[in-house]
């Protein structure tokens, strides 16, 4: 599963006797390396993947340290047992896994120093299937919901992740370009590999959104918050798609969980409740004292994507942020070079002097003009409609 972890496991782990008005020694002492963190889902019906890092002290202004090297496996009961391959640091991935609802299975860990890691066997789990995924435009925004069920009643316990993709344009486009390679220097036409209008931008979630009808009668989930998208935010400014992932949990897996949640989001005033202690099912073999932050769950996962254009929410209020007019760049050479190459400027369109006569470049800064700078790429997803 993704993320949603890291920084502030060892805040909880150090913190979690602690009173605001009393001072408390903390019996963990976190070791240089820090804790190992264990995130990801033994998956029987798509790739199986785990994020292996380390725990950093709060304040957390360095990166996060990944795990690499390690040896990875997921183990079944049966004596099966699948090898998971790095593919980029810390990240552990095995294609689709041939698991057996009847088996039981456990992550196994063996990092490039030597220390060993197992977790406790875990049920086969299937997931059922998302009803739907819906949303509701209101006067904060749009707020997207995850509903489902299962027949059976047997599930009870659900988390839900979610990956989100936007195309945004930026404030306009530029059709031509700056050549500095020719001599002399020129404008020139911008090739549609060059464009730079169009832009997608990725994010993924990052907090716990877990949810229970282990009260209620029927095993339903009905609308369950996942995602509020704030009015006049860049997501609906053109064509928005959320894709939903589906987890059932055990009862324990889902304890767990609620129990991070409540440690990583609820914590902030003095009313908020303390740091509880956070013990997961996998455990350190060369040293049973070192903690692990992390839970394992096995079985399958369902996901639905939808799309909402800006056509679908009127008057949603997004603008480019660019507020400086186009400047005239003249046709002399020492003008372009100025203001494209020194200066940065990037050309948009001819500029026609009022005799008709085309007498030089409108030309605009980046922030106006390239819509990478808000951190998208012009690279199209495969799955985006024509």
């Amino acid at each position: 599963m993704n993320r949603t972890i890291a920084i502030g496991v060892l805040f909880v782990l150090v913190m979690m006797l602690w009173q605001c008005t009393q001072k408390y020694v903390s019996p963990y002492i976190a070791p240089p390396t820090g804790y190992l963190v264990v995130e990801g889902y033994i998956s029987g019906n798509g790739p199986t993947q785990f994020n292996l890092s380390r725990t950093i002290p709060l304040p957390g202004d360095t990166a996060i340290p990944m795990e690499t090297g390690a040896t990875v496996q997921v183990e079944g009961n049966d004596q099966s047992v699948y090898l998971l391959t790095e593919q980029s640091p810390g990240i552990y991935i095995a294609d689709t896994l041939p698991l057996h609802p009847a088996v039981t299975y456990r992550l196994r860990i063996t990092t490039a120093s030597g220390i060993a890691y197992l977790s406790d066997f875990v049920p086969f789990k299937p997931t059922p299937p998302i009803d739907s995924i819906s949303w509701i435009s209101n006067s904060t925004g749009v707020e997207i919901y995850a509903n489902t069920h299962d027949p059976a009643n047997a599930t009870r316990y659900y988390q839900w992740e979610y990956d989100e993709t936007w195309e945004y344009h930026s404030a306009e486009a530029s059709l031509y370009e700056y050549d500095g390679d020719t001599t002399p220097v020129m404008v020139i036409s911008r090739p549609p590999a060059n464009m730079i209008y169009t832009c997608w931008h990725n994010d993924s979630s990052t907090n716990i959104i877990l949810g229970s009808s282990a009260k209620l009668a029927a095993d339903v989930i009905y609308l369950q918050p996942l995602n509020l998208i704030p009015r006049g935010s860049q997501q609906l400014s053109v064509l928005y798609s959320i894709l939903v992932r589906q987890y059932a949990l055990t009862d324990s897996g889902y304890s767990y969980l609620s129990l991070m949640q409540q440690n990583t989001e609820s914590l902030g005033s003095i009313f908020d409740p303390t740091p509880s202690p956070l013990t997961g099912n996998i455990h350190c073999l060369t040293n049973a004292s070192t903690p692990v932050i992390g839970y394992i769950s096995a079985g399958t996962v369902q996901q639905q994507r939808i799309f909402i254009s800006d056509q679908q929410v009127p008057e949603w209020g997004y603008r480019f942020a660019c507020t400086r007019p186009d400047e005239i760049v003249p046709l002399d050479t020492t003008y372009l070079i100025d203001y494209f190459y020194y200066g940065g400027f990037i050309p948009v369109d001819q500029y026609i002097d009022p005799m008709g006569d085309f007498a030089g470049w409108l030309a605009n800064s980046p922030s106006c003009i390239d819509c990478r700078v808000q951190g998208g790429i012009t690279q199209e997803p495969s799955f985006w409609p024509n």
